[in-house]
């Protein structure tokens, strides 16, 4: 029955292609959308040549469905040999033991030169004095992405990297348009998901007090209560954002769609973006830095990814091989030149490979970015606390039936009998 199950994974990661024999297979899981994967499959072609005796299969999982689907598997002992992680899902396999090491790796490999990634992005992905994850790119979610036509029709400057939350709403306020009987014909603003943090963090607020070491929640201080404030107020104050009701009665329409179709001036999410935008005929379009409080310098929503070794493989050589390859120049050029990826290496950051010349003009802001980024905290419990406690406890505020104090005055007294738990080392198996 395992040897069944066993086969059928197989089928299911790799493909119908079968290597010959002599060739070993490692397999890689990731997510990413169809784009992304095609380039990956680019480079697994390329890597292959020039690596005859290894064969690597690529299985691709929905984002929402991929840390539940690879816990199954390593619980199943049907893990692949790379996993793609972000910065927010380190803490979903780190303290179960399902990551490799890779500073022995990093070691003793010449051509392989840590010291070219962002150090922001080395220090996330170490973890007691050990790298576990090699970063592919970094990706702040602070990207305002702006519809010039509508900017020009309602007689608006184009928005500058250092503009106000002040300045954002009055724009905001001039793009949104409705007809006659009050139906909104075009939205303000809109965002690519509920990201309450960007406007916490932009007012000085937090969740946590040290995220990589997490202690305590700092929801109750004012920053928090004055981001969430303001988030609630585009929607139900003046009325400038979508609602949760309304973007629910538009069906299959994302709010990426909103800003593709011109009905959202402004739209907030990362770079990834830009090769889906790169398609829009009907008006211009650039981006801005996500804007901050008069007098404070914006702290942003961070976000990376790269990958991890399986602790469990039978491969790691091989595993490594390949990781050094996506990670390193060459293939972090490759996902740069479409738009859709910031590199983690600084100079192909700083190269004609992500700084090219093509929309989005002002897409140089996101080397700015790296420094003000605000990841997700380590903490074991966090994805849990946010799906079951803090997202439930805000919507009311977004469905305008609490005002933010009151929410976050409940929220706080919720989340104490929910401390971080920090994450503890498990020996690898």
């Amino acid at each position: 029955m395992r040897s069944l199950i066993l086969a059928m994974a197989l089928v299911l990661v790799g493909g119908c292609s079968k290597p010959p024999d002599h060739r070993t297979v490692i397999h890689i899981s990731s997510w990413g959308d169809i784009q992304e994967n095609t380039i990956l499959q680019g480079l697994i072609t390329k890597f292959e040549k020039d690596n005859p005796g290894i064969h690597v299969a690529l299985d691709r999982v929905p984002y929402e469905e991929y840390v539940d689907k690879l816990l199954t598997q390593f619980a199943g002992d049907l893990a692949p040999d790379i996993i793609f992680v972000s910065a927010e899902n380190l803490a979903d396999f780190y303290p179960r033991g399902l990551l490799e090491p890779l500073t022995p790796y990093v070691r003793k490999d010449p051509a392989f030169d840590l010291k070219g990634f962002y150090p922001e992005l080395v220090k996330w992905y170490t973890v007691d004095g050990d790298l576990y994850v090699v970063p592919r790119d970094i990706a702040p979610v602070c990207v305002i992405y702006y519809n010039k036509k509508a900017f020009d029709g309602a007689g608006l400057a184009y928005p500058k990297d250092d503009w106000t939350v002040d300045e954002f709403m009055k724009d905001a306020q001039a793009l949104t348009e409705r007809d006659k009987n009050g139906n909104v014909l075009r939205w303000g603003f809109a965002d690519d998901w509920a990201l309450p943090e960007a406007w916490i963090y932009a007012f000085g607020g937090g969740f946590v007090d040290d995220t990589h070491h997490p202690t305590r929640y700092r929801v109750n201080e004012p920053g928090f209560v004055r981001g969430v404030q303001f988030r609630g107020d585009l929607i139900n104050k003046y009325k400038v954002m979508p609602s949760p009701s309304s973007l629910a009665q538009q069906g299959s329409v994302g709010a990426s769609d909103l800003f593709a179709n011109g009905t959202a001036g402004m739209f907030l999410s990362g770079i990834w973006k830009t090769p889906l935008f790169r398609g829009i005929k009907d008006f211009g379009w650039d981006v801005a830095m996500f804007p901050h409080p008069k007098g404070m310098k914006g702290r942003v929503v961070g976000g990376s990814s790269g990958y991890g070794i399986v602790s469990s493989s039978k491969h790691k050589q091989e595993a490594w091989r390949f990781i050094a390859y996506l990670s390193g120049p060459e293939g972090q050029a490759r996902f740069a030149s479409t738009g859709l990826a910031q590199p983690a290496l600084k100079k192909v950051a700083e190269s004609s490979a992500f700084l090219d010349g093509k929309d989005p003009l002002n897409k140089k802001m996101l080397l700015k970015a790296v420094p003000l980024g605000v990841d997700q905290p380590m903490a074991v419990n966090w994805r849990e606390v946010m799906q079951s406690i803090i997202f439930p406890r805000l919507d009311r505020v977004w469905l305008g039936k609490e005002k933010a104090v009151q929410a976050v005055a409940a929220l706080n007294e919720e989340l104490k009998k929910h401390p971080p738990v920090p994450m503890k080392a498990k020996n690898n198996p």
